[in-house]
């Protein structure tokens, strides 16, 4: 017979056990009675998992399936707003706490960065924003927790003294450390200096960068450079829709400068209406920069392509512009990653020249026939990351090897798939050089391929700039198959990049 009090003393244990680090130190974990009802405590519940992971951050969102929609587009903007400038947060944080950042325990961690993100970068009242982080903490905790986490959060909501307009000459002092920079071009100004004193360290604080790829971006692009690439970020990215060349009368639209593409303004519904009516099938959501490695390919083919195989054709975006380009070809497309390649089976169905195959299939059907071989490989997706927030502080020497590596894995065996004179583009959603150029002059002299194009596309808009000037940053190489014929004009070396 159990004793009256074991499951007095179990529910005890699970509330109060923890998790031992190297260091010495205990995390308790969360009491497993704290089940989170309310938008904030879905938001601070899915942070907690994400101050375990940092800075390698999970993709996806908060579990809102029992929140109204209201409450649910508030949790997933208290996450999103944390994530997009977490490293912002911590160095407001840093000043007011008596230890180190990476001694406190978890659940206190995810309560003072979904609070500051609030009180920062959202418009929440600054009480509500603290005591939906004190009354959080309390359970996902324990009740002392909450008079540290509400000293804290308070002591960071004083120290904002008021928001600067854009255009304002303070903005543009990059020496100063008690400025914020925001998306719309606004900075706001602290009563206290929270910054580092270094520049490129401050610069990687104040934008959410990390330090790391900040100092990549200096060393190959220099300073005035890399300010801008760091800037981009924190620009709310726009939908970008294409072609569009009625864009100036639509009333959702606002022509780009990238003639036909244009941003999108109105609601969502209106803009899947508006890609449905297509009978063409030709519209679609896609950045200029996506579009310019297949745009660049079909300037420099003599003939248009009889079979194209689009290879890591994710949910199919450049397959759908391939399709649209070349109609009367037949265009293979494959993804590894099943819920990628679903979306490309149902894209196939209703376009006729498209063909959705496995890799396996679709290596021993193309294999020596591809006229024109898209490859979009993986990368650190360091052009994207205002679109890509999880992914800002992913960046690393020892990560950077392994895409690297991933990289070749995947184009090495791909070179088969060329016929003689094929042309294959190769292109990534990063600005680095060793996943760009290094890799296309690599496959150039592994597989004897002549080299006739690269881009680098560095990306553009910052906080402030017209929405028409956003464009992702990117790389593309076009490199022949033993060349013969299958050029529109003679071999050329770095197009101008934008």
């Amino acid at each position: 017979m159990k004793h009256p009090d074991s499951n007095r003393a179990r529910e005890k244990n699970i509330r109060h056990s923890g998790t031992r680090h190297n260091d010495g130190t205990r995390e308790r974990t969360p009491r497993a009675d704290f089940i989170p009802k309310d938008a904030r405590g879905v938001a601070l519940d899915r942070l907690l998992v994400q101050t375990r992971r940092f800075p390698d951050l999970a993709l996806g969102g908060p579990d809102v399936a029992h929140l109204d929609p209201r409450d649910a587009a508030f949790a997933r903007a208290i996450e999103l707003a944390a994530i997009r400038r977490w490293t912002t947060i911590t160095a407001c944080i840093r000043p007011h706490l008596s230890k180190a950042w990476h001694l406190l325990e978890k659940p206190i961690q995810a309560a003072l960065v979904g609070g500051t993100a609030q009180l920062l970068f959202m418009s929440v009242p600054p009480h509500a924003a603290v005591d939906g982080s004190v009354e959080w903490v309390k359970r996902a905790l324990r009740p002392g927790a909450a008079a540290f986490v509400n000293a804290v959060l308070r002591k960071v909501a004083d120290n904002i003294a008021e928001t600067l307009p854009f255009g304002a000459p303070e903005i543009l002092d990059r020496k100063r450390r008690d400025l914020i920079p925001l998306a719309d071009g606004s900075a706001i100004r602290l009563h206290k200096d929270v910054f580092s004193e270094e520049h490129a360290t401050r610069l990687a604080e104040q934008t959410a960068v990390g330090r790391e790829l900040l100092l990549q971006w200096i060393a190959q692009f220099g300073w005035d450079e890399a300010v801008n690439c760091a800037l981009h970020t924190l620009v709310e990215s726009p939908i970008v829709v294409t072609p569009c060349g009625d864009a100036a009368n639509h009333p959702h639209m606002q022509p780009h400068s990238q003639e036909g593409f244009a941003v999108w303004t109105g609601p969502h519904d209106a803009m899947l209406a508006w890609l449905a009516e297509d009978t063409t099938r030709t519209r679609r959501v896609q950045d200029s920069t996506s579009a310019e490695c297949v745009a660049s390919a079909a300037r420099h083919l003599f003939h248009a392509p009889s079979l194209i195989v689009d290879l890591c054709a994710g949910r199919g975006t450049k397959t759908r512009q391939l399709a649209a380009l070349y109609p009367n070809a037949t265009v293979l497309a494959t993804d590894p990653d099943p819920v990628r390649f679903a979306s490309l089976a149902q894209l196939a169905e209703g376009h006729p020249n498209i063909r959705a195959l496995d890799p396996e299939s679709l290596l021993r059907e193309a294999a020596g026939r591809t006229d024109l071989l898209i490859l979009d490989v993986p990368c650190s997706n360091t052009g994207v990351l205002a679109r890509r927030a999880e992914a800002r502080f992913r960046f690393a020497k020892k990560r950077l090897d392994s895409v690297i590596a991933k990289q070749r894995d995947i184009s090495d065996p791909a070179v088969g798939l060329l016929k003689t004179g094929g042309l294959l583009v190769y292109t990534t959603c990063s600005i680095e050089a060793a996943e760009n150029i290094r890799q296309a002059k690599r496959l150039a002299k592994v597989h004897e391929l002549s080299l006739i194009l690269d881009r680098l596309i560095l990306p553009t808009g910052i906080p402030g700039a017209p929405l028409e000037t956003y464009a992702d940053g990117g790389f593309h190489a076009l490199l022949v198959k033993q060349s013969g014929g299958a050029l529109r004009a003679a071999p050329v070396d770095n197009e101008e990049s934008r």
